[in-house]
C-alpha cells in the first residue's frame, strides 16, 4: 500500500535555524536528548589560555598524510604535478576577506561581487577567507528566510499549469516505482534552483577557514571541484538540506537519494580538511518522515571525496550522526579513477554514524587513530528492519584500506562483526583496533562470515608515501574527543582578539611638493585600540592597493600607499582595515588635485636680428613636464623629453636656425600623463 505524508508534515521541512549553535554533540542529537560526558583534556589540545594562531597562513606539516605528499597526480587522467597542501598562505593582502554572510562568501571565492560558480569553480588566484558567524544562504536581507515552497512555486508541473509540490509527487508515486514524467522533470528544475541557491563551488589556492568556536555555514554545501590546493579548517558545515529528494525504487529495494554534501571533493588534488565539525543541524536521522517505507533523507554525504580527487588529508573532524557519511570514489565504472583518491583520515571523531566512515573505491586509503563511537542515538535511529549502523570500512573495488591504532565504541558488542563490510574490494589491512576498550580482530570478525573474504595482504605502506607516529590506540579515544572538531583550536590572530578600530586617513597633497598635483601619498593610522592585519584602500569605490601590517594591539599602526598618475579632480578614499575578527571601514577622505598637468611655461626668443632663432622654454616652478614640443606656425618643428623634478624649475632650447625675413608664431606644448599645457605664444620678426 503506498504510503504518502500529511501536507503538514511535508511543508514542514524547511531549513530553519537550531536552537544552539554549540559545537558540541547537543547540536547534532537535540532531539535524541543524548548527553556524553566529556572525557577529559589531552595535552596535546591547545590550552583554553594559548594565545590565538591565524589559521590562515599555516599550511599542512610535513608527513601529514596523502596532503602533504609531492609528486603526480592526475584527476580525470590529467596529469598534475601535487606539492604540499599551502591554500591561500600565499595571497597577496587584497585577497584577504573576512565573510560573515553567504553573499560575501560567494564574491570572495568568485573574486567579484556577484561573480558567477564558474568564477569561484576556476579563480586561482591564491585567497584566505575568513569566516565569522554563520553563513546562511536560506536567510534574506530583510531576516525573513526563504523556504522549499518559496522554491517550488517557481516551477510549472508542464500540461497542468499548477506549480510543483513534492507532496503531489509522492501521492503520483510509490514503492517500487521510479518517478517520471511531468512531475519528475518539475522536481528536476526545482532541484536546479535550490542549487543555485545553496550549492557553492571552492576553487584552488584557497584558505577557507573558521574564527573562533561559532564559525558556521547552515543549509548550503561546499563543493571543491576542478581545484589544487585547498585548505578548511575550524567550521561547522552544517545540513546541506535537500528539498527534493528522488525516489530511487531500485537502490537496495527503494531509497530517498538527496543531491548535497555537506562538502565535496571533486575532481580536485591536495586539499587538508582538518578541525572541522559535520552534522546535520535541525534534521537529524531521527526527525526524518518516513514515505514509501524508507526515511524521506534529505541529506547526501558530509564529506565525499568523489571523481578522481586525490591527495586528501582528513583530520582531527567530528562527523555527528550521520547515514551516508563519507565515501571515496563515485562508481565502480570510473576506471579512470585507479591510481587516484589517495587519502589520509586521522584523529577523527565519528559518532553515531550509520555507514561510510569511509567506503573507498580505488583508493589507498590511511584511517588510523580515529574514534568510532555510538550512543542510544544510533538505537533511537534504528528500526527493526532497518539497524541504522551498518558498517564503518567499506572496501570497495579495486581500493586498498590500511587501518591502525582506531578505538570503537559499540552500542551492540554484537555488530563488531560489521565494522568492515565488503563492496567488491578484496583486500584491507587492519591492525591495533580496540572495541570497547579490548583489543579485537576486526578483520577476522569480518572473514568468518564472509562469502568473499578479504586479504591482508595490501599492495601499499603508509610509511612508503610519508612518514608519520600514531598515538598508541589506548590514548585514542580520549585525545581524539579531546582535540577533534570546530571551535577547538584557538583561532583569530595573536595581535588583536577583536575586529579592529577604525584608521584614520589624511595625505599629503599640497604638502609634499607645494602642488596640488596627482602624485601623493595618502595615510592610514590607527592611534589605539584593536589592530588589523591587512588595510585595503579604496579609492572612490574600487580597490586599488592592500597591504599586510603587523599587529601589537592596542599600539598605533600606520601604513602609506603612494599614489600617481591622477588628473585635476576629486578622489574619494576610505580605508578598510581587518583582522580574521572583521573588518571596521574609516570615515571618508576627499582629495582634491587641481595641479596634475604642468604648469604654464614662459617662452622667448633670441637671434632674430642676426636671422639665427633660438627659442627658450622656461618653467620657473610648479608641476613638471615629461614632454616638450615646439611649434613654428602651428608646425612642429621640435619634440623631446624632459626629466621632471617637481617643483622644480624645468628649461629647454631649440635652434631653430636661419630663418628668412618675416613674422613667425612659436608656442610649446608642456605634458604629463596627467595633460598638456600650451605655453603663451612668442612672435619673432626677422628682418631683411
Amino acid at each position: 500500500m503506498r504510503t504518502t505524508l500529511p501536507a503538514r508534515a511535508l511543508r514542514s521541512r524547511t531549513p530553519r535555524r537550531p536552537l544552539t549553535r554549540a559545537a558540541g554533540l547537543a547540536t547534532a542529537l537535540a532531539l535524541a536528548a543524548v548527553q556524553l560526558t566529556a572525557a577529559p583534556a589531552s595535552a596535546t589540545t591547545p590550552a583554553a589560555a594559548s594565545p590565538a594562531v591565524d589559521l590562515g597562513h599555516e599550511v599542512i606539516a610535513a608527513g601529514d598524510g596523502w596532503g602533504s605528499w609531492s609528486g603526480p597526480t592526475a584527476p580525470e587522467r590529467v596529469p598534475r604535478v601535487a606539492e604540499p597542501v599551502s591554500g591561500g598562505s600565499a595571497a597577496d593582502p587584497s585577497q584577504v576577506y573576512v565573510v560573515d554572510d553567504w553573499q560575501t562568501l560567494r564574491d570572495a571565492l568568485a573574486g567579484v561581487p556577484g561573480g558567477s560558480q564558474n568564477d569561484a569553480r576556476y579563480n586561482q588566484v591564491p585567497r584566505i577567507v575568513y569566516v565569522t558567524g554563520e553563513l546562511d544562504p536560506w536567510l534574506r536581507a530583510d531576516g525573513s528566510r526563504i523556504t522549499c515552497d518559496d522554491i517550488a512555486s517557481q516551477v510549472t508541473v508542464a500540461g497542468t499549469g499548477a506549480p510543483f509540490d513534492m507532496d503531489d509527487y509522492i501521492a503520483a508515486f510509490g514503492p517500487g516505482v521510479d518517478p517520471s514524467g511531468p512531475l519528475e522533470q518539475a522536481r528536476v528544475e526545482a532541484a536546479a534552483l535550490q542549487a543555485k541557491l545553496t550549492l557553492q563551488h571552492v576553487g584552488s589556492n584557497v584558505t577557507l577557514v573558521g574564527v573562533g568556536d561559532d564559525a558556521r555555514v547552515a543549509g548550503a554545501s561546499l563543493r571543491i571541484r576542478d581545484a589544487h590546493n585547498v585548505i578548511v579548517r575550524n567550521l561547522t558545515l552544517s545540513d546541506a538540506y535537500d528539498c527534493f529528494p528522488q525516489w530511487d525504487a531500485g537502490d537496495a529495494g527503494g531509497n530517498w537519494n538527496s543531491a548535497y554534501d555537506n562538502l565535496s571533493v571533486w575532481t580536485s588534488t591536495s586539499v587538508w580538511v582538518d578541525h572541522n565539525t559535520f552534522d546535520d543541524g535541525a534534521h537529524p536521522a531521527t526527525s526524518l518522515d518516513t514515505v514509501y517505507g524508507r526515511p524521506f533523507e534529505v541529506h547526501d554525504g558530509l564529506l565525499d571525496v568523489t571523481h578522481g580527487s586525490d591527495l586528501v588529508t582528513m583530520s582531527w573532524n567530528w562527523f555527528q550522526h550521520h547515514d551516508k557519511t563519507d565515501i571515496i570514489g563515485s562508481s565502480d565504472s570510473r576506471t579512470q579513477d585507479r591510481g587516484q583518491h589517495r587519502v589520509t583520515q586521522h584523529h577523527n571523531r565519528w559518532t553515531d554514524i550509520g555507514q561510510r566512515g569511509p567506503r573507498v573505491r580505488f583508493g589507498d586509503v590511511h584511517v588510523y587513530n580515529n574514534l568510532y563511537e555510538q550512543t542510544d542515538a544510533t538505537t533511537a535511529a534504528s528500526s527493526a528492519d532497518h539497524p541504522f549502523f551498518q558498517y564503518f570500512w567499506g572496501a570497495g573495488k579495486e581500493s586498498s584500506i590500511v587501518a591502525e591504532a582506531n578505538a570503537v565504541e559499540l552500542v551492540d558488542p554484537s555488530s563488531a562483526s560489521r565494522i568492515i563490510a565488503g563492496w567488491g574490494g578484496t583486500e584491507l589491512r587492519a591492525s591495533d583496533t580496540l572495541v570497547d576498550g579490548a583489543p579485537f580482530d576486526v578483520l577476522a570478525a569480518y572473514n568468518a562470515t564472509a562469502a568473499s573474504p578479504l586479504s591482508p595482504d595490501v599492495r601499499w605502506d603508509p610509511a612508503d608515501a610519508y612518514t608519520y607516529a600514531p598515538d598508541p590506540v589506548a590514548d585514542v579515544a580520549a585525545i581524539v574527543r579531546a582535540g577533534a572538531g570546530a571551535g577547538i583550536l584557538s583561532s583569530g590572530t595573536p595581535g588583536a582578539t577583536a575586529a579592529p578600530a577604525a584608521f584614520t586617513v589624511s595625505d599629503d597633497n599640497g604638502r609634499d611638493t607645494g602642488l596640488r598635483d596627482g602624485d601623493y601619498r595618502v595615510f592610514a593610522d590607527l592611534w589605539w585600540g584593536q589592530n588589523a592585519t591587512v588595510v585595503k584602500l579604496y579609492e572612490n569605490g574600487v580597490l586599488i592597493d592592500a597591504q599586510g601590517i603587523d599587529g601589537a594591539s592596542p599600539a598605533a599602526q600606520h601604513a602609506a600607499f603612494d599614489i600617481a598618475g591622477r588628473v585635476d579632480g576629486r578622489y574619494e578614499y576610505t580605508v578598510v582595515a581587518l583582522n580574521p575578527y572583521g573588518q571596521t571601514a574609516s570615515r571618508t577622505h576627499t582629495v582634491t588635485v587641481t595641479d596634475a598637468a604642468p604648469a604654464r611655461a614662459a617662452l622667448s626668443a633670441s637671434g632674430a636680428r642676426s636671422g639665427t632663432v633660438t627659442i627658450t622654454a622656461d618653467l620657473w616652478w610648479g608641476t613638471n613636464a615629461t614632454e616638450y614640443v615646439l611649434y613654428q606656425d602651428g608646425v612642429e618643428v621640435d619634440r623631446r623629453a624632459l626629466v621632471a623634478a617637481t617643483p622644480g624649475a624645468q628649461h629647454a632650447a631649440t635652434v631653430v636656425g636661419e630663418l628668412a625675413p618675416g613674422t613667425y608664431e612659436f608656442t610649446a606644448v608642456l605634458s604629463n600623463a596627467a595633460g598638456s599645457t600650451p605655453a603663451k605664444p612668442v612672435t619673432v620678426t626677422v628682418r631683411g
